[in-house]
């Protein structure tokens, strides 16, 4: 069974009495404070926090992640933890404070959730070549969320609302599960790069087995599936990334890095976890046949990956100058609007 943190979707609490609000500096609490009293709550200051009772605490919410007088930052620092009618402070209550930024986006969140709780997705899938056969390879699947109204919600706003509300496990398993099934029912028999992101994951055995599951389920041969590692800049532990590469591997899947190139720390990973594929970050191939110190360092990468076992994907390009330049470097793999844009019908040639 998989945990809480991946299966449920957290939601506004209803019937609170008591909110209780900390903030990193006083003179933060001091603001929260005054924007009470002016608002005619009763409020009581204790030392490093202050307790009011509300009838309606997305009200409250809403008030102070609109007034003016906070910044953007100050509203990541201000703690607040609701209880209800029969809760009583204590320590067990702590980890259900989240900060006003975050409450402020779980009440603007309601589409998400919408998604979340009815696995509300589709996936568009991206051609990647290779420069040898100048045939298609596989295929990048992308996620987007399907609202009532069939609009779609992009990943870059389904992923920033879920990573400051709590949701972030909950929607890269639905996106990891929806890309292998997706892949499977359009007959898809190239190699997928299915995306994930390493912060949403605490123990792979455990938090990666319903993938693994619907992978052997659907019949896929483990080795066209690539697992694609993304915002590398946010891991704080390589050696938890090592585990999750290594559990992905130890299954007889592929593992692949996106955005190598586009700082130290990407290139300070590549030399830890030894993946299958590298993928060329895009502003490094944005002009490149232009720009000598990109090919510098774009001639670098690829020197690297070869001596190191690794396959070479450059992503991103959009002219045939950029694609002629990085197939005469000699690069296994290629991706980008040139070739094709993500579509939820899989180009099947080029």
């Amino acid at each position: 069974m998989a945990c809480s943190k991946c299966t449920e979707v957290p939601h506004v609490p209803e019937g609170v009495k008591s909110v209780y609000v900390s903030a990193s500096h006083e003179y933060i609490l001091d603001k929260i404070y005054n924007i009470l009293m002016a608002d005619s709550y009763d409020v009581k200051k204790l030392g490093s926090y202050i307790v009011f009772e509300t009838d309606c605490f997305s009200a409250f919410i809403e008030r102070c992640a609109s007034d003016a007088s906070l910044t953007e930052l100050e509203k990541r620092n201000i703690s607040i933890l609701p209880l209800g009618r029969d809760e009583a402070l204590d320590f067990g209550k702590a980890s259900a404070a989240k900060s006003l930024d975050s409450w402020n986006t779980l009440i603007l969140s309601k589409d998400l959730i919408w998604i979340l709780e009815n696995g509300s997705f589709t996936v568009h899938f991206q051609p990647i070549i290779d420069t040898a056969t100048m045939s298609i390879y596989g295929y990048e699947c992308l996620s987007r969320g399907v609202l009532p109204d069939m609009s779609i919600m992009s990943p870059g706003k389904m992923f920033d609302a879920a990573a400051k509300t709590g949701m972030l496990f909950n929607l890269d398993r639905q996106c990891r599960e929806t890309a292998i099934k997706t892949a499977a029912v359009k007959n898809i028999s190239r190699n997928i790069f299915v995306n994930f992101l390493p912060t949403s994951i605490y123990n792979p055995e455990f938090c990666l087995k319903d993938t693994v599951k619907w992978a052997n389920q659907l019949e896929f041969d483990p080795s066209t599936i690539v697992f694609e590692v993304v915002e590398t800049e946010k891991v704080d532990s390589t050696e938890h990334l090592q585990n999750i590469l290594r559990f992905y591997k130890d299954k007889g899947f592929r593992t692949a890095m996106d955005d190598v190139g586009s700082g130290y720390s990407s290139l300070n990973l590549f030399a830890s976890l030894s993946p299958d594929i590298i993928k060329i970050d895009m502003e490094l191939v944005r002009d490149v046949h232009r720009n000598v110190m990109k090919q510098s360092v774009a001639r670098a990468l690829v020197s690297m990956a070869k001596e190191a076992g690794c396959s070479v994907l450059a992503e991103g390009i959009e002219t045939a100058d950029e694609f002629e330049w990085f197939r005469a470097l000699g690069i296994d793999y290629a991706q980008g609007y040139y070739f094709g844009k993500p579509s939820s019908e899989p180009l099947r040639q080029i």
